[in-house]
C-alpha cells in the first residue's frame, strides 16, 4: 500500500529538482538532496537515503556512457572505495545524531563556499587514495567533492570525464548501500519513497535538458547557495543544541 505524507512529496519533489538542476547546470543535485532529506529525515537516515536517491542518476548516466569510461581511473577508485566504505559505514552507525547533524552542516558549508580549489596530483596512480578518501568522506558525511576537483584536470574530454565519475560514482553507492545495510540499518520503509524519487530523478533530467539555456545561471546560483547555506545553519544548530 502505497503511503503518501509530507516526507514523501518532500523528497520526490527534491529528488526532481535535483536532477534537473544537474541536468541544466551538471552540479548541484547532491546538495539539493542533502538539503531536503534533512528536512523530513531523522538525522540518522539522511545519509543512507541520501546514497540510494542518487544511484539511478549514476547508474542511468554508467549505461549511457559505458563506452566512454576510463576504466583506468574508476577502477583503482572503487578499490580504494571498497576499504573505505567498509570502515566508514560501521563508523557512521555509531556516531551520535548531534555529530552528524554538525559534520554534515560543515561539509555543506565548506562545499558551497569555499573557492575551487585546483588540485593537481602528482602520484603516479592516485586514483585509489582518492577513491579511499572521497568514498569516506561520503560514507560518512554524504558529500565526498575531492573526485570531481581531481577529475578535471586529468585531460579526459567532457564525456569520458561523464562517464567515469557516474562508473565510479554508482560502483560507490552500491558500496555504501550494501555497507550501511550490513551494519544495521532498515531501508524497508523508505522503499516506496526511494522508487518514486529515483522515477521522478529521470523525469527531472529529461526536464533540465529542455530548460538548460532559460534559466539565468547566476540567479540560480545565489538562490542556491542561500538555501544550502540556511540548511546548513539550521543542521548545524540540531547538532549543537540538540538533546537527542
Amino acid at each position: 500500500m502505497l503511503v503518501v505524507d509530507t516526507t514523501f512529496y518532500v523528497i520526490v519533489a527534491g529528488s526532481f529538482l535535483a536532477a534537473l538542476v544537474n541536468a541544466a547546470f551538471s552540479a548541484g543535485g547532491a546538495l539539493i538532496i542533502l538539503s531536503v532529506t534533512s528536512f523530513v529525515l531523522p538525522v540518522s537516515a539522511i545519509v543512507p537515503i541520501h546514497s540510494t536517491l542518487l544511484i539511478g542518476s549514476t547508474a542511468s548516466r554508467t549505461l549511457f556512457f559505458w563506452r566512454d569510461i576510463d576504466w583506468k581511473i574508476a577502477g583503482p577508485f572503487l578499490l580504494g572505495s571498497v576499504f573505505a566504505v567498509a570502515i566508514g559505514s560501521r563508523i557512521y552507525v555509531e556516531l551520535p545524531d548531534t555529530i552528524i547533524a554538525s559534520a554534515i552542516s560543515v561539509v555543506m558549508l565548506f562545499a558551497i563556499w569555499l573557492p575551487e580549489v585546483r588540485w593537481r596530483p602528482r602520484l603516479r596512480h592516485p586514483w585509489a587514495i582518492v577513491g579511499f578518501l572521497h568514498s569516506l568522506l561520503s560514507t560518512l558525511f554524504a558529500y565526498g567533492a575531492l573526485f570531481h576537483a581531481v577529475i578535471l584536470h586529468t585531460g579526459l574530454k567532457k564525456r569520458q570525464i561523464v562517464a567515469t565519475m557516474a562508473a565510479s560514482l554508482t560502483g560507490m553507492g552500491i558500496f555504501k548501500i550494501t555497507g550501511y545495510t550490513l551494519n544495521g540499518f532498515d531501508y524497508v520503509p523508505y522503499i516506496q519513497i526511494i522508487g518514486f524519487a529515483i522515477a521522478a530523478a529521470f523525469i527531472g533530467t529529461w526536464v533540465g535538458k529542455l530548460i538548460v539555456d532559460r534559466i539565468s545561471e547566476t540567479l540560480f546560483r545565489t538562490v542556491f547557495r542561500a538555501l544550502v547555506t540556511l540548511t546548513a545553519l539550521r543542521l548545524l544548530y540540531v547538532g549543537l543544541f540538540s538533546s537527542s
